[in-house]
């Protein structure tokens, strides 16, 4: 698999080591979650996509530290919520939060917990997703399922405490305004039930067929996919302070991107083999896609075209399109 020419996104390395390095940062860094990362740890504007991507080793750090310590010999959630959490991820959301601050003007030190109560959302709904009353997926990340390796009463309470950790992570964050903390709150929890994940995963479940035309399959990926991108998008800019034009621009930007994300993962299920993405292929082989509407060839132009159309709503290049054109191109190329 080839990286897309244009960008400096790295096509992932072997899930299996990239998993055991990722939880092994993870758990060495984990401290008390009073602890805060050094705005120095960014300095400058960020200026490419590949110093967008060395933020992921101090994301990584920051869950690690997020996530508390057993109290006891027997305590097994922290290291539940661990595996998680912390396996091989492009940490896509964080970064996204980030990269809006700084799109708008702020320091994308003062996103980084916020974007880590995103990813902890992410990591959090995948593990429902994987459970044999949803998805019933047997690979996560290049490792088995949380079910699978937990049992299925720890797969759900670590999903629970992940959702309470997100919430806490906002109230508790040191760099986030007291004043910003409720529309951070409404931002997340927006993209979580009725107009988001909880609701697309019900749709998803449940819809008929009949309901799987265009309209109704936007709807779904909105839910599914777009609502989390659109989260970690709107927490930056209000973090960055934002005025309403850039955070309606940063939006468009979301509504493209989440929409091309999507339009991935269907590919990847179709098309893709479980051992090079790291998670069950075929979970869609009796449900209705855009692959079904389309086919694939319309499928792939759609993904590449989202490139154009997310830098043309963020009114020309920066870095922020640039890095999500990177992932999509990368995919496309992949795919």
């Amino acid at each position: 698999m080839m990286p897309y020419a244009g960008s400096t996104i790295a096509v992932r390395p072997n899930v299996a080591m990239a998993r055991r390095g990722r939880i092994a940062a993870c758990e060495g860094a984990s401290q008390p979650m009073a602890s805060a990362v050094s705005p120095s740890a960014f300095s400058g504007p960020i200026l490419t996509v590949s110093s967008a991507t060395s933020w992921l080793a101090t994301i990584d750090r920051r869950l690690g530290q997020l996530i508390p310590e057993p109290d006891g010999a027997g305590d097994i959630l922290p290291h539940v919520v661990r595996s998680a959490l912390c396996g091989p991820g492009k940490r896509v959301r964080p970064v996204m939060a980030m990269m809006a601050c700084e799109h708008v003007g702020g320091d994308p030190a003062d996103a980084l917990d916020f974007g880590c109560a995103v990813e902890m959302m992410h990591a959090s709904s995948l593990v429902l997703d994987d459970l044999p009353c949803m998805d019933d997926a047997s690979l996560r990340r290049g490792a088995p399922a949380l079910h699978r390796a937990h049992g299925e009463d720890a797969a759900v309470l670590a999903s629970i405490a992940l959702l309470n950790q997100a919430f806490a992570t906002i109230l508790r964050a040191p760099d986030i305004r007291a004043d910003q903390r409720l529309a951070l709150l409404d931002a997340l929890t927006s993209a979580v039930g009725f107009q988001g994940l909880a609701h697309g995963q019900m749709r998803d479940l449940r819809d008929p067929a009949e309901a799987r035309d265009e309209p109704g399959l936007r709807r779904l990926n909105h839910l599914k996919t777009t609502a989390l991108f659109l989260a970690a998008l709107k927490g930056g800019a209000e973090i960055g302070d934002a005025s309403p034009e850039q955070e309606a621009a940063l939006i468009a930007f979301g509504e493209i991107m989440g929409f091309a994300f999507q339009l991935c993962d269907d590919l990847q299920d179709r098309t893709a083999a479980a051992e090079d993405i790291g998670k069950d292929v075929g979970q869609d082989r009796d449900q209705r896609t855009f692959l079904d509407l389309w086919g694939v060839d319309e499928v792939r132009t759609r993904i590449r075209d989202a490139a154009a159309q997310a830098e043309t709503a963020l009114g020309g290049p920066c870095a922020l399109a640039d890095y999500a054109a990177g992932l999509v191109r990368s995919a496309y190329v992949e795919l």
